[in-house]
């Protein structure tokens, strides 16, 4: 979804991947936990890959919206599939307690192509018509109803092999993850947020899947004039709502603070009123960050200062603290009528405390630095605005 009322410019290296994000560091990992893995390779055609996809395969439809690859790039991988040209693996994952169910490791991308082609239609609703190809330009604008008609072809891309690897036997959740970090090193990497949908799905992360493509103050934050292909903004929703929610205490590991989040808001959420509560929750983020804005302007909010000036980009650690003040309303109407006052007194705690400096630029994820940014800015502004804040639950 685009909103032409958007005056802000797409700005990917804005948004700072520095310690502050999910990393292999936060896993606990041992030899003992990879023992049982099982490594199952076979290649399957593209008539079965297409078959299991929402029976063997999940590819849930409400987890398909952030699609990476734009229509050039899908139609230059059927391209690619009807010449015979060799392409990766897609690895699956056996699903825990599902028999003969399967999580998308590594090429999701791929597959939601392939149903997509087959279908007939791309996400925007448009049909999926085949451009930009480089060899066989005879299908230029073709769709796949249209070609089908001709068996050869359909043949041709049907009996297509494609290698596929399933991991199986794994016990411990964690091996996951450190597979998933390591297939992303090196490229563009993706949140973590799409594998906790895969481990945890469930009715919150569908609700915050969908609230997120509703392009607001989140996304003006990133500079996105479209939900985040890497799920930034899903992030950054989880994590607000699981540090100012007082009943869940973080432990120095945030994979695994957002994990039971995510777990324990997919039970609740056929609560009703608990629905509402976090709607209620997100609305006053969503003002929370049009406050920020406001008061220290789209260069300055939720942005280290260092040596007099803010630096360009977005830092989680203080949009952490940042978010949590602010979107408790007696406090934002003061901070709104007094934005001058709490401008000076971030530069002043960023510049003259160490420790407060070091907790969002260093080892920001420990239980020490995470209690040292929020105890200090809370206490701070409550001296300042003579409004007495609550301080998250940090074990």
């Amino acid at each position: 979804m685009n909103d032409p009322q958007i005056d802000w410019v797409d700005r990917d290296e804005e948004f700072d991947d520095d310690e502050a994000e999910e990393s292999s560091a936060d896993l606990t990992l041992t030899e003992a936990k990879f023992d049982g893995l099982v490594v199952a390779p076979a290649d399957w055609t593209i008539e079965t890959l297409y078959t299991q996809i929402g029976k063997q395969i999940d590819l849930d439809p409400d987890f398909q919206r952030r699609n990476v690859w734009n229509a050039k790039a899908k139609s230059r991988f059927i391209e690619s599939l009807l010449l015979g040209i060799p392409i990766p693996q897609i690895l699956l994952s056996s699903k825990p307690g599902v028999k003969s169910s399967f999580l998308v490791l590594d090429g999701k991308q791929r597959l939601l192509t392939i149903k997509e082609f087959i279908d007939g239609k791309l996400p925007n609703g448009r049909k999926f018509r085949l451009k930009d190809l480089r060899v066989l330009k005879v299908f230029e604008g073709k769709t796949w109803e249209q070609m089908s008609a001709d068996r050869d072809v359909a043949g041709k891309l049907l009996n297509e092999t494609q290698r596929t690897t399933v991991l199986r036997g794994w016990t411990d959740e964690s091996v996951l993850y450190e597979i998933f970090y390591r297939l992303n090193s090196g490229s563009v990497k993706l949140s973590p947020m799409e594998l906790r949908m895969s481990l945890y799905p469930g009715e919150f992360l569908k609700f915050i899947l969908r609230w997120t493509e509703n392009i607001g103050p989140v996304h003006h934050l990133l500079k996105k004039r479209s939900p985040d292909p890497r799920m930034g903004d899903v992030e950054l929703a989880v994590r607000y709502l699981a540090f100012t929610d007082l009943d869940i205490e973080y432990t120095g590991d945030l994979k695994k603070f957002l994990d039971s989040t995510c777990e324990s808001y997919n039970i609740k959420f056929d609560d009703r009123d608990f629905v509402r509560s976090v709607e209620d929750r997100l609305a006053q983020l969503d003002a929370a960050i049009e406050a920020g804005i406001n008061i220290f302007g789209e260069s300055g909010f939720c942005r280290k200062y260092i040596k007099g000036n803010f630096e360009s980009r977005f830092n989680r650690a203080i949009f952490d603290i940042m978010s949590f003040t602010l979107s408790i309303v007696e406090f934002r109407k003061w901070a709104l009528s007094n934005g001058s006052a709490l401008v000076d007194e971030f530069k002043r705690l960023s510049a003259s405390d160490v420790d407060f400096s070091r907790s969002i630029e260093t080892t920001t994820k420990s239980i020490e630095s995470t209690s040292a940014r929020f105890s200090k800015w809370i206490d701070a502004v409550s001296a300042l605005s003579g409004i007495k804040l609550p301080q998250p639950s940090i074990k």
